[in-house]
């Protein structure tokens, strides 16, 4: 994220314009940078869940297949597995997740003349935000079916229960690796799906994040400037 959405020149930019806050809003830019390092993490962990039985290391899939329907499985290396994917898939949705509402509170103290009561969710900061790039980039964010889908997806295993995560293999597109069942969620119902689709698009959402966060760098630094 460094790398990408410069957030030097926003830390420098809120020590001149809001010396008073600097330390509290410095500390928001930090958190957001290090939720990036962290959310990397669980990505490749989540990833790599089922490298043991990938195309490589288990060509015609009869491994996972035997194990899948319980003819071996005695080492719980499918189990392992299946937890590996899944706890780290929801490392990944739920750091997603928070960190589109910790950019919407920095923007609700940078960029909003009024801004939205104290932490606010990300969805009043950009409805309260005046017309221009950064409106736009962080709307079509989280009107985005993928933010949907977390949304939904991390408020049911955090309030209700966890939802059906699954080691599944396909023999019509010959997929394999971790399944998520499909849930419902204010009476939207969201399909199942691979989780290596899923966790692209945290990815995504992830690279919407940093879109965002460049409009934020324009449009705050040249309003100081």
């Amino acid at each position: 994220m460094t790398t990408q959405w410069q957030l030097d020149q926003l830390r420098d930019g809120v020590k001149i314009n809001h010396p008073s806050r600097a330390k509290e809003l410095i500390s928001l830019i930090n958190s957001l940078a290090r939720s990036r390092e962290i959310f990397d993490y669980h990505k490749c962990l989540a990833r790599d869940a089922f490298e043991a039985f990938n195309v490589t290391n288990d060509p015609d899939g009869m491994s996972f297949a035997n194990r899948i329907f319980g003819i071996e499985d005695d080492d719980g290396v499918l189990w392992q597995a299946g937890i590996v994917s899944e706890a780290n898939f929801i490392a990944c949705t739920t750091i997603t997740r928070s960190s589109f509402d910790s950019f919407g509170q920095l923007v609700n103290q940078l960029m909003l003349t009024k801004p939205c009561k104290a932490n606010p969710y990300v969805q009043e900061v950009a409805k309260a935000l005046s017309h221009g790039e950064l409106k736009e980039e962080l709307s079509a964010a989280i009107s985005s079916e993928w933010f949907a889908y977390i949304q939904a997806f991390s408020n049911t295993v955090k309030h209700r229960q966890l939802i059906t995560h699954n080691p599944s293999l396909s023999f019509i597109d010959e997929n394999r690796g971790g399944k998520v069942e499909g849930f419902d969620y204010k009476g939207h119902y969201h399909p199942a799906c691979w989780v290596m689709e899923a966790l692209e698009g945290t990815v995504q959402l992830q690279n919407s994040l940093v879109a965002c966060g460049k409009a934020l760098n324009r449009a705050y630094l040249c309003a100081i400037n």
